[in-house]
């Protein structure tokens, strides 16, 4: 049986998953819809870069550097039915 703190841990994970998944989806959406999709995944990777290496300078544990390259790899993934580059060609 689990522990109280254990129901809350997990409901807790369950919630920021659920979150996660729903500012993607949301993301996703607006980067479609797009009126400038070059610019704007010019503007994304300078952003990525940006946060990511603030976000390594920081002391925060491992785990949230994974998740966030697990949540820009979901933002950016290609959709075969989304003719948008989300990153910049090199």
């Amino acid at each position: 049986m689990a522990t109280p703190e254990g129901a809350t841990a997990t409901a807790s994970a369950a919630n920021i998953l659920g979150t996660e998944m729903a500012l993607t989806a949301a993301l996703r959406a607006l980067i479609k819809a797009h009126p400038h999709p070059d610019l704007l995944a010019q503007e994304l990777s300078q952003q990525r870069q940006f946060s990511q290496a603030h976000l390594e300078a920081s002391p925060v544990p491992e785990k949230a550097l994974v998740g966030f390259e697990l949540t820009w790899a979901l933002i950016l993934h290609q959709d075969p039915a989304q003719d948008v580059r989300l990153v910049p060609a090199t």
